[in-house]
């Protein structure tokens, strides 16, 4: 009996050595376990860039804040898609394809186009200043992926349009002089040399079609008559009464 009693001392000494780090352990497993049930998908790690947190702390800032399309009011998406309700909503789930896919390629979109309107054709044209996009319905409505890329190729045109006018543009004459610029019937009109010119702009507009449908995951029926299309061509992105001189 002598002999064990020391044994059960040199236990009850190693037991107490050891009750710290038991009381510790038990510290660090309430406190992730109570961090565990804060860090939801509502907190601020799911906030948008630029909006706050349910906190009231400010998310991660961005440099650019982009806004999906659907998901703020329209004078911040800051353009107006005309159109049935299914046509809007045609266009609105596209453009949120192309955001998800490249957020600046959607930009550039975006601030291309102050319009989207479903018509008995499909081209790029200016209205009062205003760059639009014109979409049949044969061309929206044939899969969302093919609408994201109609949206591109008009946007292209509508971008290629605005920078001409850009550089045309003249300074104002110095105080005392005359401003004698003639102004054209269309000022948006793109002074083309040839037929050339058009096909090569076509074929430009046609390569950033092709981009984004890749971008949005098209498939391979809807990216193949575009990366193979003819110089002459205009099927993969017009249709109806559309003018090849704007």
């Amino acid at each position: 009996m002598t002999e064990k009693e020391p044994q059960r001392g040199s236990h009850a000494v190693k037991a107490l050595a050891l009750l710290p780090l038991l009381l510790m352990g038990a510290g660090v497993w309430y406190y992730l376990r109570q961090h565990a049930v804060v860090e939801t998908p509502s907190s601020s790690s799911a906030a948008f860039p630029g909006q706050k947190a349910p906190g009231g702390e400010p998310g991660p800032a961005a440099k650019k804040t982009v806004v999906p399309p659907g998901l703020e009011p329209a004078p911040l998406l800051a353009l107006d898609i005309r159109g049935s309700e299914e046509f809007k909503s045609q266009v609105t789930h596209a453009l949120k394809l192309i955001w998800a896919a490249d957020r600046e390629d959607f930009l550039a979109i975006k601030n291309s186009l102050s319009a989207i309107r479903n018509e008995d054709k499909t081209d790029f044209y200016m209205d009062n200043g205003r760059p639009v996009a014109a979409i049949s319905k044969k061309h929206a409505f044939r899969s969302l992926t093919w609408c994201a890329g109609i949206i591109a190729h008009q946007a292209w045109h509508a971008s290629y349009a605005m920078t001409t006018k850009k550089k045309n543009k003249l300074p104002p004459p110095l105080p005392g002089q005359k401003y004698e610029r003639q102004f054209d019937a269309n000022p948006m009109k793109v002074n083309y040399k040839g037929l050339e010119d058009i096909f090569e702009m076509e074929s430009r507009a046609s390569a950033f079609q092709l981009k984004v449908l890749k971008l949005v995951g098209a498939p391979a029926s809807e990216t193949g008559p575009v990366f193979r299309r003819a110089p002459r061509d205009f099927d993969t992105a017009h249709d109806g009464n559309y003018a090849l001189k704007p």
